[in-house]
């Protein structure tokens, strides 16, 4: 009988692996592609926020951005002695209309409570501090600076990730589990991401499709932060001298990676245009679309032990967060299995049974 087997070798399966395997327990990870080609993490903007609406979400990017910022010294090794992960710690920028604007006024309550470090500021004052962006519309916009929020190379975090877990005696296999009763393990950890649903029916965790673009524009702003303009669902970021912008649309039941090419000039282009001015000679050169691990019932992990079974314990649901919450979901699975409860951020209410019991608990600052 193995120890702990990870179903599932993405950016949360290898973050839960590395740290069991610092715990000193026997770990295989079980992937059926290796090559990571169609997985989450890769396939994503890379970004590490604090911006969000639970708690549990805030504390969670918290603790991405130290251990980001840890990376060199958490997961040296003797194959790879100077591990990055080619941090941008531009921060995020929230623009909201009057539509959400009491909305993100509750979410400050848990930012202050939680010493997010955001601050929060009328729509009139945006161009003092953005001067390249059209502040119509806009009532309010949140951002942090201090290098807490950004963005990284998702290859890179996770190859520092599994490179660490292997040196720490963690195995990592090819192979594809089409049923949990398939494993013969102490501990059984379900990090299969958007094909959760596919090994447990009950959990109600699908792929959804997203299609990002990359444009490049005459004038060039390295400083500018990730920006998520809520008034139309579009966001940006800089990606060396070229832009990435995300489409608003996502869709589920989507037989392929091929990016939804209608979306920019439908939709993303005219908001870009719309909000930076600059933006309005921007080129299309080239794009992707990826699947988010998306919990249908509220847009929020699940993450604990399931009830209906005496060893396994699941992560999943991240809709799009799966990378920047990694290092904290592998430490509070690690905490669980080791202890029983978690030791320092609380997930009791991602819990499994919330999902069951149909309770929903929802997270509406999803990019």
């Amino acid at each position: 009988m193995d120890d702990v087997v990870i179903i599932g070798g993405g950016i949360i399966g290898t973050a839960t692996a590395y740290f069991l395997s610092k715990e000193g327990r026997k770990v295989k990870v079980i992937e059926k592609d290796p090559t990571y080609k169609t997985a989450s993490f890769p396939l994503s903007l890379g970004g590490f926020r604090r911006q969000f609406f639970q708690k549990e979400n805030i504390l969670l990017g918290k603790f991405a951005r130290e251990f980001i910022f840890e990376i060199p010294n958490l997961l040296k090794t003797k194959k790879n002695p100077n591990p990055t992960a080619s941090v941008v710690p531009n921060g995020y920028l929230f623009l909201f209309g009057s539509e959400h604007a009491d909305e993100q006024y509750e979410a400050l309550k848990n930012h202050k409570s939680c010493d997010a470090g955001t601050k929060n500021v009328k729509g009139s004052e945006l161009t003092k501090l953005f001067p390249y962006i059209n502040d119509k519309g806009i009532v309010t916009f949140t951002y942090t600076d201090d290098k807490m929020e950004g963005w990284i190379d998702p290859y890179m975090f996770h190859g520092a990730l599994k490179n660490k877990a292997e040196e720490l005696g963690a195995e990592f296999i090819k192979g594809e589990i089409k049923s949990i009763t398939e494993i013969n393990a102490k501990v059984i950890v379900s990090a299969a991401g958007y094909f959760t649903n596919q090994l447990l029916k009950d959990i109600p965790v699908f792929p959804q499709k997203h299609t990002v673009f990359r444009v490049s524009c005459p004038t060039h702003i390295p400083e500018m932060p990730l920006t998520s303009d809520f008034t139309t669902g579009v966001y940006w970021r800089p990606e060396g001298k070229e832009y990435l912008a995300g489409s608003p649309i996502s869709k589920f039941d989507a037989n392929n990676l091929e990016p939804e090419w209608n979306d920019f000039e439908e939709l993303v282009w005219p908001a870009l245009a719309k909000r930076v001015p600059i933006f309005e000679k921007l080129k299309l050169t080239g794009g992707w679309a990826g699947y988010y691990d998306c919990n249908k019932l509220d847009n929020n992990a699940v993450v604990g032990k399931h009830p209906k079974y005496k060893n396994l314990y699941l992560a999943s649901g991240f809709t799009g967060r799966g990378l920047m919450q990694a290092p904290g979901i592998g430490r509070a699975l690690t905490e669980l299995i080791s202890t029983g409860s978690y030791q320092s951020i609380d997930l009791s209410d991602f819990a499994v049974e919330r999902v069951l019991e149909n309770k929903k608990r929802p997270e509406p600052y999803v990019l």
